[in-house]
C-alpha cells in the first residue's frame, strides 16, 4: 500500500492528501519568497490553542520534496499536504516551498531558491507563530540533498540563519552520489568541475547541526551507500548523526509512512518527532 503514495500514484496521493486536509491546522497558501513564479510556499500552523492552550513560538520544519530536481517527476507542494498534517499534529509549524527545477534551470538556481526559502523564513516566520531560532530542515530524495547542502555547507545561508538550524531530517537522500548514473544529473550539476559541490558529504566538518538520516531497506532508487557514507563521515568528524533503517519500506514508502493511514505502521514519524523534540530544547548536543 505504501508504494501507492508519493510521486508514484496520483490516486493514492489524492486519497492521503484529502484525508490530511481534515485536521487542526491553518494553511497560508502561496506566500512569495522571491520574484519567480515558482518562488512560493505554504505555511501550515497547528491550531495549537485547541490542542494545548496558548503556545510559545513553535519549532519550524521546512520540507523540501524531491523528484530528481525536475529530472524524473513533476511534483509540487500540493502533493505533500500529508507531510504537513503529520508534523502539525505533533505541534510543529511546517513550511513546504515550491522551487525552480530542471530543465528550466540548473543546480545554481535550484539551490538558490532553497536558500531564499530559508532566509525568508528566518526573517518572517515570527508573523505566523514560528520560532526563527529553532529551524529544522527536512527533505525527501532530491529534496533531502538540497536540505543537506544548506545544513552542511555554511556558504549558502547567512551566519545568523545557519546558527538557527537545530537539525536536519533526511529521508532517502542522495548525499554521496558520484559518479552520476543519469545524463540529466550531468547537465543539472555541470560542468564537471562543479560536480563535487553537489555532494553534501564533501562539506562535513563536525560542527554541523545534528542529522537524522532515514532509509528504507527496499529502496532501489537511492543507494544505501549514500546514508552509510554520510553517517561515517559525520561520526569520524565528531558530529551528531542518528541513522535508522526500515524493513519493508522502499523509496516512496519511506515518505508515505507519514500519511495518515500508515503513521502507525512503522516508527518513521515517531523517530522524526523524537529527534525534533530533542533538539528543539537541546541545541547541538548529541
Amino acid at each position: 500500500m505504501l508504494s501507492l503514495l508519493p510521486g508514484c500514484n496520483s490516486a493514492g496521493l489524492l486519497v492521503v492528501n484529502l484525508l490530511a486536509r481534515f485536521d487542526n491546522y491553518h494553511v497560508y497558501e502561496n506566500l512569495s519568497y522571491g520574484s519567480e513564479k515558482q518562488n512560493v510556499m505554504d505555511v501550515y500552523v497547528p491550531e495549537i490553542e485547541k490542542m494545548y492552550g496558548q503556545p510559545e513560538r513553535l519549532p519550524v520544519v521546512v520540507f523540501f520534496y524531491g523528484g530528481c530536481w525536475g529530472g524524473c517527476k513533476t511534483l509540487t507542494k500540493e502533493h505533500y499536504v500529508f507531510v504537513a498534517q503529520a508534523l502539525t499534529a505533533r505541534g510543529y509549524l511546517i513550511v513546504i516551498p515550491d522551487y525552480r527545477r530542471y530543465p528550466e534551470v540548473k543546480f545554481p538556481q535550484i539551490i538558490e531558491d532553497a536558500t531564499h526559502t530559508v532566509e525568508w523564513i528566518k526573517m518572517n516566520i515570527g508573523q505566523y507563530g514560528g520560532d526563527s531560532s529553532r529551524i529544522f530542515l527536512m527533505g525527501h530524495s532530491a529534496g533531502a540533498q538540497l536540505a543537506a547542502l544548506l545544513t552542511l555547507n555554511e556558504q549558502y545561508l547567512l551566519a545568523d540563519t545557519w546558527s538557527s538550524l537545530r537539525g536536519f531530517v533526511g529521508l532517502a537522500g542522495p548525499y554521496d552520489f558520484l559518479p552520476f548514473t543519469d545524463e540529466y544529473q550531468r547537465v543539472v550539476f555541470g560542468p564537471e568541475e562543479n560536480y563535487p559541490a553537489s555532494q553534501p558529504v564533501n562539506f562535513v566538518d563536525g560542527n554541523e547541526p545534528p542529522l537524522l538520516l532515514l532509509y528504507g531497506n527496499d529502496d532501489d532508487t537511492v543507494r544505501v551507500f549514500n546514508v552509510e557514507s554520510l553517517t561515517d563521515k559525520v561520526k569520524r568528524a565528531g558530529g551528531c548523526v542518528e541513522t535508522h533503517y526500515y524493513h519493508g519500506l522502499d523509496h516512496a514508502g519511506l515518505i508515505g509512512a507519514l500519511a495518515l493511514p500508515f503513521q502507525n505502521s512503522s516508527s518513521v514519524l515517531s523517530d522524526i518527532a523524537g529527534f525534533i523534540d530533542r533538539y528543539t530544547h537541546d541545541q547541538h548536543s548529541c
